[in-house]
């Protein structure tokens, strides 16, 4: 509900700034960073990681595990970014992005016929990202610009757990690999303000491809076929 509620509010300040573009800037605001090959800026942001589970034949036969549920914590995000024009209509978009949040699992386990306790397992991450990402363009109304942005991104995860020695069951942690792949895509809206300078409030969606959990051969593990990242972000980019 939280999330929700910071993504509406979100799409509100991208209308209403938006409207306050147009309506204070007839004539539109001539951008430099559209006319150089090269610009460079950062980016500031919160963040919601998450996982996606497919669970296997063990969890469906298992007497004991009744079901498993994720969860994520919202973060916050910083980075770098730098822009190359492709075309009129097209970027490429590269950048070092450092990324802080939590996620985690619920396993919900069956002590008797009529009782299913809940445990749950969090992870702590922070993450360094090196997004590659092609940037496309809409036509230009007054100062407002929007755009589709999508591509690909390495994570390394700092915080990484995967070699933490396990001391018993009670202490379980949830293991993941440092190195993870992604899918991103998304949607924003470029602001051009006098001086030249351009801001862009986005919102954008990734969805790993690797394998994440590091199977250690207990009821924690044993019942997930794969464990993969999925995360949200809200930005507001400065260039």
């Amino acid at each position: 509900m939280q999330l929700k509620r910071i993504i509406i509010v979100s799409i509100a300040i991208c209308l209403g700034f938006g409207l306050f573009a147009q309506r204070r800037s007839p004539i539109p605001n001539f951008s430099y960073q559209d006319a150089k090959s090269y610009n460079f800026g950062f980016l500031l942001g919160i963040n919601q990681m998450d996982f996606r589970v497919k669970t296997n034949d063990y969890f469906t036969s298992s007497e004991t595990l009744s079901g498993i549920r994720t969860w994520g914590n919202v973060g916050f995000t910083v980075g770098a970014l730098a822009n190359k024009k492709l075309h009129e209509f097209w970027d490429l978009r590269s950048g070092v992005i450092f990324s802080f949040g939590g996620r985690g699992l619920i396993y919900y386990m069956r002590e008797s016929p009529i009782r299913v306790v809940e445990i749950r397992k969090g992870v702590e991450s922070t993450t360094i990202d090196l997004p590659l990402e092609l940037k496309w363009k809409g036509m230009r109304d007054y100062s407002l610009r929007p755009y589709v942005i999508s591509g690909f991104r390495y994570s390394m995860d700092m915080a990484s757990n995967a070699k933490k020695t396990q001391q018993n069951e009670d202490d379980f942690i949830v293991k993941l690999k440092r190195d993870d792949f992604l899918f991103t895509t998304g949607v924003g809206f470029d602001f051009y303000l006098p001086y030249g300078n351009r801001v862009g409030i986005e919102i954008k969606m990734a969805f790993g491809m690797v394998d994440l959990l590091v199977r250690e051969h207990n009821i924690f593990t044993d019942g997930i076929g794969r464990l993969t990242s999925r995360s949200l972000q809200i930005s507001i980019n400065i260039e």
